[in-house]
């Protein structure tokens, strides 16, 4: 057979209606690395025979989907992946123009989350891969690279399917569009200025775990467990505000917000594709220095986000774009 090159792959995503049931890709997602596969568990005989050799047979005790994909991040399939992340379908409401629609994501506070249905296809193979669970969503941020992310999953085990994989045009995030910000609370980031960064980097942790009962070799349920957020920030050090922070126990609220301000979607007005991350409250954990006899001083904030009392949330995004809902 002719071999093939891993980028003639189409990777694709849908949200499953019933949790373990199958369904069509509605967006296929261009990547830059792709590990989503097939993996099994085995329990191996050691039972004394009159030999000395330990092992003499094998049998197939756990069977499972798991692994990777990343790459840009783009503006319609995110919102499908972010359905995902947060646990249930945004509250989603059309902006004063036709056609743009505002998604508002709020984490699901139980541990039986939204799945994703992982569509793969090359020259190879032709699979589905049911009741995906995202284990963690990973987001990046630098002065030389488009925004990206990446995602780790787990899942029941594949199943055969027919694709017929479709890609768009979708829009993508680049290092001048993005705006990082802080305030002593949520409720004034929209007021706050922007901080000049060179990098951002944020992972969130759903802990995912598949449960398995006697009489199959597949996952009963898998559960998103404890949640947790953690990230760094990377700037020039031309003052000890932020270094102040970490020694302080000084909390803030942060934002992170991709807009695309030279696009205009909908059919009239000044509205932009855009994303942001809000998160309520952080504590910085860890200050590091950057030193080097003949570049300009950096610093490395390490933070973790805890859950806000008053506002009753850790985390929460907003997509605008010109999908109807989620």
């Amino acid at each position: 057979m002719a071999k093939i090159i891993g980028r003639t792959g189409a990777i694709g995503i849908g949200i499953e209606s019933t949790q373990g049931t199958k369904v069509a890709a509605s967006y296929w997602v261009p990547v830059q690395g792709y590990s989503y596969d097939d993996k099994i568990e085995l329990v191996k005989n050691d039972s004394a025979m009159g030999r000395i050799e330990e092992f003499n047979d094998a049998d197939i005790t756990k069977l499972w989907g798991e692994g990777d994909y990343d790459g840009k991040i783009f503006l319609n399939s995110v919102g499908a992946e972010l359905v995902a992340l947060f646990g249930q379908s945004p509250t989603s409401a059309q902006r004063t123009t036709t056609g743009v629609y505002d998604h508002t994501y709020a984490l699901l506070n139980n541990n039986d989350h939204k799945s994703l249905t992982v569509c793969y296809e090359d020259g190879l193979q032709e699979l589905s891969f049911p009741f995906a669970m995202i284990d963690s969503w990973s987001l990046d941020v630098a002065v030389d690279d488009y925004v990206k992310r990446s995602i780790s999953l787990m899942g029941k085990k594949s199943e055969s399917a027919t694709h017929t994989p479709s890609f768009t045009n979708e829009i993508e995030f680049i290092p001048s569009q993005i705006t990082f910000k802080m305030a002593s609370a949520q409720s004034g980031l929209d007021a706050a200025s922007g901080i000049n960064i060179t990098a951002f980097n944020m992972e969130v942790s759903k802990n995912v775990e598949p449960v398995y009962v006697l009489g199959s070799n597949e996952p009963n349920d898998i559960l998103n467990k404890q949640f947790g957020v953690t990230g760094s920030i990377e700037m020039y050090f031309e003052s000890t505000t932020y270094r102040d922070y970490v020694f302080a126990n000084t909390h803030r609220a942060i934002r992170i917000d991709m807009k695309d301000t030279a696009t205009i979607i909908g059919s009239s007005g000044s509205h932009n594709p855009e994303l942001y991350f809000d998160l309520n409250e952080v504590v910085f954990e860890e200050f590091e220095r950057g030193w080097d006899a003949n570049d300009p001083l950096t610093q490395t904030l390490n933070f973790e986000a805890m859950f806000n009392m008053a506002d009753a949330a850790m985390i929460s995004a907003r997509l605008t774009n010109t999908v109807t809902s989620y």
